[in-house]
């Protein structure tokens, strides 16, 4: 099974816009994309609220002979402004939960950068991908929603934000307890190792079909 996660703007409010919005191209509509995990910078431009829950039809030249044609999924899908205004707002909780490793407010903004630029008003992660490759699939929307939770106020409704930050580090799959990458570590040619270029992923994704700021000018 495929395992890759996909940021995308489009114009349509629509979840999953590369198969159920007409016209959508990935060229420009795919904002980043990553595998077997959802970057944590993605995951700040969303809350509890901006989870959507859809039903898709999908091809039965697609299905199993006895699977469902009637798909339900669930993922975050929010107008674009507010996205940003809450990547925003996350940057001091996310700052506080990863103090150790750095700040990430240089990252924010190159990845507001790739969003704006991005035609579409509106913002999705297509995640059923990496939904589908967890040990316990079941705990995958749970631990999605509380980590979004977290965000708004560094601890998860009572529960402290170490509850958070573990939540985030097991959805972006980031190497914890180490300094994060500068933002512009591709971009600028820097010295770096294995982990370095791993969390910089981790944390922003990397470009699909055009190129991402923090990989090219």
């Amino acid at each position: 099974m495929a395992n890759y996660s996909y940021l995308c703007s489009t114009d349509a409010p629509s979840l999953y816009p590369s198969s159920q919005v007409a016209g959508f191209d990935p060229k420009t509509g795919v904002v980043a994309h990553d595998v077997s995990c959802v970057p944590l910078l993605w995951l700040a431009m969303f809350r509890p609220a901006d989870l959507v829950t859809g039903v898709f039809t999908v091809d039965e030249d697609d299905l199993d002979d006895d699977e469902d044609p009637e798909v339900e999924a669930t993922a975050p899908l929010v107008a674009k402004e507010r996205a940003l205004a809450q990547l925003d707002a996350a940057l001091p909780v996310l700052n506080g939960l990863f103090a150790g490793e750095g700040p990430l407010d240089a990252h924010a903004a190159l990845l507001r950068r790739a969003v704006e630029r991005a035609p579409g008003a509106f913002v999705t992660i297509e995640l059923e991908e990496v939904e589908g490759i967890w040990a316990d699939e079941d705990a995958f929307q749970p631990t999605l929603r509380a980590a979004l939770a977290g965000l708004d106020v560094g601890t998860d409704s009572g529960m402290d934000g170490a509850a958070t930050r573990a939540r985030l580090i097991e959805l972006s799959r980031l190497r914890p307890g180490l300094p994060f990458p500068p933002a512009r570590l591709i971009v600028d040619g820097m010295d770096a190792d294995d982990d370095d270029y791993w969390n910089l992923v981790r944390l922003l994704g990397t470009g699909f079909m055009s190129e991402v700021p923090w990989e090219a000018e």
